[in-house]
């Protein structure tokens, strides 16, 4: 009899049911589409740390980024790379050559006293010149630039496939196309899933000790769906990237922009195979189920793309595709990020809700999960040796 059923084969599910392997488990990893979709394929692809983190003196989430991005480093060389982002610093804004000569200092201490080596390149500066030669970003009040490494998925979808990959070849089963529709229990204690095969419509009942809801927006089970105490947790912010057919930036392989610059939030503009990827863009979408940007989403995007590069001739026709997802937020109404990495219990014993704020630590909550549940791991599971990048 199966122990251990995991609902979701985005990044959280993958790294979960691999996490689970390495510690003596057989799991079946259960997902509603033939290929990874959601949140997971279509994110920005950064796995961000060190600078942007120390902005604003968030020395935990700068520490478990690091961590993060040393887990990719590790176990996933050929799907990582070093990404450099730049960033334009203007006279008299809040983004200014000190504040980021203060980061760079935070940081080298940081990892000195948290013992937490770093396997990307050092940081530095750009001259005024260097910057415009990137790109055409307004000149005025220009001083310069800073620029970090973060790490970097070359291709999110391959980077999925391949843990799934590694999912079947260590004895877990995949099911793909097939959907959890209610959950059994008997006095208080998880006993199962009912699952349905989407071609065929067949179902059927797999038996389970220990049940891990990793499916993101479409997690938990509505009233009548087995448990109702199993509740969804909330999902309402539409967040979305723009593939566009635009120059990319020269000099580097992103560039952070801000609609007022120097200020505000900053938009990425990432170099990669298909053209030039922008993003991060979001929007409340309390109540969606699907992650389906609106005429007006694109306009919004498009008009802060224009503030940022106001030289850059920008229309409808430079889009070569969207990528789209639902995040977590705090309370249903999409106004809120919901950043913590969570392990709920709201079902009968042995239903787990996991929450991941984001795609740099999914793998960081699957193994404090995992350590929790089963916390002894079978012999040679050492870990692998740090590639280092120059």
């Amino acid at each position: 009899m199966p122990e251990t059923v995991i609902l979701g084969a985005g990044i959280q599910g993958a790294t979960l049911a691999l996490a689970a392997i390495a510690r003596g488990q057989r799991p079946i990893l259960v997902d509603r589409d033939d290929a990874p979709a959601g949140a997971s394929v279509n994110s920005y692809g950064i796995i961000h740390g060190g600078l942007r983190y120390l902005q604003s003196f968030s020395i935990g989430r700068w520490r478990q980024s690091r961590r993060a991005q040393a887990w990719y480093i590790d176990n996933y060389p050929r799907h990582v790379r070093p990404l450099r982002c730049v960033m334009p610093l203007y006279r008299g804004a809040i983004r200014s050559p000190a504040l980021f000569a203060a980061a760079r200092v935070a940081d080298r201490a940081l990892r000195v006293a948290c013992g937490q080596d770093c396997p990307l390149p050092d940081d530095g500066k750009y001259s005024r010149q260097q910057v415009l030669d990137g790109y055409a970003v307004p000149a005025m009040d220009l001083v310069g630039g800073a620029f970090w490494h973060d790490a970097e998925l070359t291709d999110p979808p391959a980077l999925l496939a391949h843990m799934l990959a590694q999912v079947e070849q260590r004895g877990g089963v995949v099911l793909r196309a097939t959907e959890a529709i209610a959950l059994g229990e008997q006095s208080g204690q998880l006993q199962g899933v009912h699952v349905r095969d989407r071609a065929s419509g067949q179902e059927q009942r797999l038996a389970a000790g220990q049940l891990f809801d990793c499916r993101g927006a479409w997690a938990g089970f509505d009233p009548g769906e087995g448990a109702g105490r199993a509740a969804r947790p909330s999902a309402a912010i539409l967040a979305y990237n723009l593939l566009l057919d635009i120059p990319a930036p020269h000099g580097a392989d992103a560039f952070a922009l801000s609609p007022r610059h120097g200020r505000g939030r900053s938009y990425f503009f990432r170099k990669v195979r298909w053209g030039t990827l922008v993003g991060t863009f979001y929007r409340p979408a309390p109540g969606a189920t699907q992650a389906a940007p609106e005429p007006r989403d694109i306009d919004m995007a498009l008009r802060q793309i224009r503030l940022c590069l106001p030289h850059l001739d920008l229309d409808a026709g430079s889009i070569r595709a969207v990528h789209a997802g639902l995040l977590p937020d705090r309370d249903g109404s999409g106004r809120q990020f919901d950043m913590r990495d969570r392990h709920l219990q709201p079902g009968p014993r042995g239903y787990h809700l996991l929450v991941g704020g984001k795609l740099t630590t999914a793998p960081l909550l699957s193994e404090a999960v995992a350590d929790r549940i089963w916390p002894v791991r079978p012999a040679g599971s050492a870990a692998k040796a740090r590639a280092h990048y120059a």
